[in-house]
């Protein structure tokens, strides 16, 4: 209190009847000051040191005759008991928010995609509130007349606006999966659109590229995160000049800064390791035991096993065919082909033939006492009776989590998730001795992606390497 008070009275001229105040003014012409990084009226501020804090829902008014007066007597206060909060707004009108001074984000509703999924158009602008406002009122116009995107103003682009317009095409011509529109959307709106959403297009400059990247290499993000980031940047940038959008590329040469996010590795589990969590799943979660057995024995990815369908599931033949996926990138469910745009047939052992069947009839019993019938197309792994809606992948990594809780499972030398039983399964086959060739074509991959990213060193075939190594030198 002492040093406000000293910081407040030397900004006070206090020679006449009008107490006057000498610091920076508001637009309204009365006196303002800055606590805490917070900006205050003077007025409110000398009332506070004599008075001590007032309510919040209390005004001080300025004095009648000088509004740089900040003497206490002529000061008043009043409050409104009857303040009532604001009416929400209508669903679908839009809504403006303030980013910073003089920065507003506006959304408005867009209606909704092909999925039903409701969509959403943001622009960040700067200006009053006011000038907000009146553009969230034009971008709701330009939808109505059925522009997906409005024409700016002057024939310029923001890049902001810019990115719209790629990923609209990105996601309706050039057919990106939907996690990589997902992932450029995202990385954008969370890290970008507050930086540079609002420079014109055209005269982005590499300062501004290097300050937007190096927020995002202070605050700890992956390399994989920040070139996602650019990827979306450079693609709306290489669109743009192609289709006569923008004239320069300010992000052709440039180079993304270092992460100091060291990259997080799966370890590959050993086979003990492996049953502690099969048994765990047999006893804590019957949901994702039959897909941790199935993941186990093919090495099917996550969204693989969850797009696996009843009539793909050959077991008269013992083997199953792997053609479709699910994806579902921030919460919408979207089934498409494998990752690699190719099919495969994966043979089954008799083990997994006896769980799978019984797996099946335990979801058809379910729908039968549920009153409904599985489809043949059904999904084999599905929380739906009917199962014709997937059992989404997010939801398995979850309820892994928490068996790794359960099981008391915690960040050791292996990590307990789908993905490292896929490696546990392409590490085993390597470590038995099978055809390299053989054991990518069963996991959907190519050989080299197989021995770099899925085959994995464990201790105990470290210490059979140098068993074997050890009785070449030792014992001749």
């Amino acid at each position: 209190m002492a040093e406000l008070r000293d910081l407040f009275e030397a900004k006070v001229d206090r020679t006449g009847e009008h107490h006057l105040w000498l610091g920076s003014r508001t637009k309204g012409g009365g006196g303002q000051i800055r606590v805490d990084g917070k900006l205050h009226t003077a007025a409110r501020i000398s009332w506070y040191l004599e008075h001590g804090e007032p309510t919040p829902d209390s005004r001080i008014r300025s004095c009648p005759d000088n509004p740089l007066c900040v003497r206490v007597e002529h000061l008043s206060i009043t409050t409104n008991t009857t303040r009532t909060p604001a009416a929400r707004a209508h669903r679908g009108s839009g809504s403006v928010t303030r980013l910073d001074r003089n920065k507003w984000k506006i959304v408005a509703d867009a209606g909704r995609d092909a999925t039903g999924k409701r969509r959403r158009l943001t622009r960040t602008v700067r200006g009053t509130k006011a000038q907000a406002n009146e553009a969230l009122a034009a971008l709701k116009v330009s939808l109505a007349e059925g522009r997906t995107r409005p024409t700016p103003a002057g024939g310029s682009l923001t890049v902001g606006e810019l990115i719209d317009w790629y990923i609209e095409f990105a996601r309706e011509v050039r057919g990106l999966e939907h996690s990589t529109v997902f992932g450029y959307h995202d990385a954008y709106n969370k890290w970008l659109a507050g930086e540079i959403g609002s420079h014109n297009a055209d005269r982005l400059s590499p300062a501004d590229l290097d300050n937007a990247f190096g927020r995002m290499r202070r605050a700890g993000l992956s390399h994989s995160r920040m070139n996602n980031a650019r990827a979306v940047l450079s693609g709306a940038y290489k669109w743009g000049r192609r289709h006569n959008k923008v004239a320069v590329n300010p992000v052709a040469g440039f180079e993304l800064p270092v992460s100091s996010k060291a990259p997080k590795t799966t370890a590959t589990p050993e086979v003990e390791e492996l049953l502690r969590i099969l048994d765990g799943a047999d006893k804590h979660d019957s949901d994702i035991a039959p897909i941790l057995k199935l993941a186990a024995t093919t090495g099917m990815r996550r969204g693989e096993l969850a797009g696996l369908r009843r009539d793909r599931v050959q077991l008269s033949r013992n083997e199953l065919i792997v053609d479709t996926a699910v994806n579902d990138a921030g919460g919408t469910i979207v089934v498409k082909p494998t990752k690699t745009k190719q099919s495969r047939v994966v043979s089954l052992d008799v083990g997994t033939i006896e769980m799978l069947s019984t797996h099946l009839d335990r979801m058809s019993e379910r729908a039968t006492e549920c009153g409904v019938e599985i489809p043949p197309d059904g999904f084999v792994f599905s929380l739906d009776p009917s199962c014709v809606e997937p059992m989404r992948p997010e939801f398995m990594t979850r309820r892994m989590r928490q068996l790794r809780t359960t099981l008391g499972i915690g960040s050791g030398d292996f990590d307990a998730t789908i993905l490292a039983l896929r490696k546990w399964t392409s590490t085993e086959l390597m470590d038995a001795g099978f055809n390299p060739s053989a054991v990518s074509e069963r996991q959907g991959h190519t050989v080299q992606v197989m021995l770099t990213n899925y085959s994995g060193r464990r201790r105990s075939a470290d210490k059979a390497a140098a068993d074997h190594l050890g009785q070449r030198v030792h014992n001749r």
